[in-house]
């Protein structure tokens, strides 16, 4: 579909409807996702307001837009090379810190509090933390989901992230939804074989964290790993 723009110039809205003067009187929580986009790209051009600019990418969407290139954002009306790159860029930083993204991560207590956001239902959930050689985090992935009392996942789904993110270092974390945290002998068993199988591909499991009612078991602090 053809793109029209339709939105007032900026000139024409009142002063306290402008996006930069609603984010200093009522704060950024207030501003809808256009209004943002317009406050991050400043301008428009004299074909093309920021605002209808901003409409079209809240249009779009961050999931589309993050899987454009540089030269396809720059094509969007009134956008050009500069905007998009703008654009870029602030999705990136968005990638980087979904989920605690870029944050180092030194203790289980702080993977219990990542992914606990994150459990829905009452299944077991195995997650993967890729972690870099800082132990930054890149990313969190959901491999698996099971019934109220087990999970599993084949080794290459739990590896498959880590490699893919580029990641050395990775946490495996899953889910008790009955309450006990404690591992049991498959849960034990389970972890040595991903173990085994990350140092044949050149990586290291950290830790694996169990999430029960009210608290975790790691294997690292108890010196399982």
């Amino acid at each position: 579909m053809e793109y029209k723009p339709d939105s007032k110039p900026l000139k024409e809205l009142p002063k306290n409807l402008l996006p930069r003067e609603k984010m200093l009187n009522l704060g950024e929580e207030k501003l809808t996702e256009e209004e943002l986009w317009a406050v991050i790209l400043g301008s428009g051009t004299k074909k093309v307001s920021v605002l209808d600019i901003a409409n079209r990418l809240g249009e779009i969407g961050f999931e589309k837009l993050s899987q454009m290139g540089i030269d396809e954002l720059s094509k969007i009306p009134g956008v050009g090379k500069i905007k998009a790159l703008t654009v870029k860029a602030v999705l990136e930083l968005c990638r980087r810190n979904k989920n605690g993204s870029g944050r180092k991560i030194t203790s289980p207590q702080q993977v219990a509090e990542l992914v606990k956001p994150l459990l829905k239902g009452e299944k077991e959930h195995l997650f993967v933390l890729t972690l870099s050689l800082g132990q930054k985090l890149l990313g969190i992935d959901l491999v698996a989901l099971g019934s109220i009392n087990t999970v599993y996942a084949p080794l290459r789904e739990i590896f498959q992230p880590v490699l893919t993110r580029g990641g050395y270092f990775f946490i495996l974390v899953h889910n008790h939804p009955q309450g006990d945290c404690n591992p049991s002998y498959e849960d034990r068993e389970f972890t040595k074989r991903v173990r085994e199988g990350a140092e044949i591909l050149g990586l290291e499991l950290l830790d694996h964290v169990i999430l029960g009612e009210g608290g975790f078991f790691s294997f690292k602090e108890n010196g399982l790993l």
